[in-house]
């Protein structure tokens, strides 16, 4: 891997880039609660109703007495259903119901149409190509792990 970039380049990309997040996160129209809520509800989403609480917990870095209560709350709300492991009944499992999927669907379709929005208004076509392209190694380096690849 390259090392000619330099470090005033990382901290301006880190600056964009979490620019860009903030921005997302404002277009979500929620205070700091509901966007808790609503990336719990994204990490159960990701799992595809397959998540547990230890999975969660590992996912989002919260402690699982932290954990416990964002779910009994989520649950409370009508927006997850936690059911028994199949297999291993000590276990439980957490998958969004329909509300959660709504409530997701939703805030995700409004982040999105905001983000299509300013990418039709602010760049032209070539450049909109290149950013979705520049998604590609943002996911790379996103799901870096600090080890080189093999």
């Amino acid at each position: 891997m390259s090392q000619r970039t330099r470090p005033a380049e990382v901290t301006h990309l880190r600056i964009q880039l979490m620019s860009l997040a903030r921005r997302l996160r404002r277009e979500a129209h929620s205070d700091e609660q509901s966007w808790a809520r609503l990336l719990l509800l994204g990490a159960i989403d990701r799992h595809g109703g397959t998540a547990t609480p230890s999975a969660l917990a590992a996912d989002q870095g919260m402690q699982s007495s932290n954990l416990a209560a964002a779910l009994r709350d989520l649950a409370s709300e009508g927006l997850i259903a936690r059911t028994p492991d199949s297999e291993d009944r000590r276990k439980v499992r957490v998958a969004l119901s329909e509300a959660g999927r709504a409530l997701l669907r939703d805030n995700r379709a409004r982040r999105e149409g905001w983000l299509a929005s300013a990418m039709g208004a602010c760049l032209s076509d070539e450049e909109s190509a290149l950013l979705v392209a520049a998604g590609e190694l943002i996911e790379r380096i996103a799901t870096y792990s600090g080890e080189e690849p093999a």
